[in-house]
């Protein structure tokens, strides 16, 4: 499947826990967000999906494109 973009929902948040600006499709973990900033965010509080330290590759395991949304819209 190719990855595709597509401009981020209000509500929708990067792996750093940042407002996304795009969504990326079609990755092995399904949508996720990018907030445009390749920093990793807030590298010194904890990781905003678990609590937990930030962790050093990839994104959280608990990451959710939209954290506030028991389900998204259809």
């Amino acid at each position: 499947m190719a990855i595709r973009e597509r401009t981020a929902h209000p509500g929708e948040v990067c792996t750093c826990g940042r407002p996304a600006l795009v969504v990326l499709t079609g990755t092995k973990w399904g949508p996720i967000g990018w907030c445009g900033l390749s920093d990793g965010g807030d590298l010194k509080g904890p990781c905003p999906f678990c609590g937990g330290p930030r962790h050093d590759l990839g994104r959280c395991p608990h990451y959710e494109l939209r954290p506030d949304w028991a389900q998204p819209p259809k």
